[in-house]
């Protein structure tokens, strides 16, 4: 995918163009489908969105510490996605421009799990925010005999 092709219109796409970014190791391209000045405003005006995500230290400015987690994330190596498919399942809206995507994502081993991103949206497509997620395991059938206890 070339960045003349950059396709962020769904949140499906964008998180498609990322993992496709990931898959080819093109930090530049992975770097285009994340906010970090929208993650930034998340993260200090919206406590449940927080989890383990750093907080800065009282009275830092939005556009330092935007700066910052894009320093945080170049530091760190690109997820692989190697043999990964992924579907989104549904969009909530969260507040303002921030949105929760549950996404269905299936290993190249076959195993299948559900995650939570946080996004945003804005006229320049759709951008992920938070990309380690909190991981949901799959919910493990019961057998028919065990409602009754």
């Amino acid at each position: 995918m070339t960045h003349t092709d950059l396709d962020l219109s769904t949140p499906e796409k964008a998180l498609h163009v990322l993992e496709d970014a990931c898959r080819n190791d093109d930090r530049e391209l992975a770097r285009r489908c994340r906010n970090f000045e929208d993650e930034a405003e998340l993260l200090l005006h919206h406590p449940r969105a927080r989890s383990n995500a750093p907080m800065p230290p009282a009275q830092t400015p939005p556009a330092e510490f935007a700066r910052a987690l894009q320093r945080e994330w170049e530091q760190t190596a690109l997820p692989d996605f190697l043999g990964v498919s992924t579907s989104v399942a549904a969009v909530e809206h969260f507040g303002g421009k921030f949105f929760l995507v549950t996404q269905n994502v299936r290993n190249a081993d076959g195993r299948t799990f559900a995650q939570r991103l946080y996004m945003s949206h804005s006229e320049h497509g759709w951008a992920l925010l938070r990309p380690e997620p909190a991981y949901e395991p799959p919910v493990e059938p019961k057998p028919w005999w065990a409602v009754w206890r």
